[in-house]
């Protein structure tokens, strides 16, 4: 079974922000198949960081796009991209320091957080954003 397996249930109706979702989710899957078919740290070292990367830089979009429309709940949802960051921060760094079983760790915590974060988070962030492009655009006809 999966961890990361991305569905329409995870889309928060934005469609870059779904694709980074999407791409963030099959990079999860990647490291996820590669641990269980027992890759060393030198094989899943890549992969961790590419997912890391890309997490940072997904984290860094939706908070650009909040502070622009203003959104409210800004704050909230920027702490726990930070939580995020320092938990998968920490594992990280026991896995390069050998640490296997932190791979696990990582994609168990990674799989409940972006799941329930995309499904709360997320969705309020987007129904935000969709309502500040509709009425922007129906200003400006």
């Amino acid at each position: 079974m999966s961890l990361f397996k991305w569905s329409s249930a995870h889309s928060v109706y934005l469609p870059e922000i779904d694709a980074e979702h999407r791409a963030i989710y099959l990079l999860g899957d990647e490291l996820h198949k590669a641990l269980l078919a027992g890759a060393g740290v030198a094989h899943l070292q890549p992969i961790l960081v590419n997912l890391l990367e890309s997490s940072e830089q997904h984290f860094r979009h939706e908070e650009r796009l909040m502070r622009a429309v203003h959104y409210t709940a800004c704050a909230w949802h920027k702490r726990q991209h930070d939580a995020a960051r320092k938990r998968a921060k920490a594992l990280a760094k026991r896995i390069e320091g050998g640490d296997i079983a932190a791979a696990g760790e990582l994609l168990k915590f990674l799989s409940v957080w972006l799941r329930d974060h995309i499904s709360v988070a997320d969705r309020m962030m987007g129904a935000r954003l969709r309502n500040y492009l509709r009425f922007n655009t129906a200003l400006a006809s």
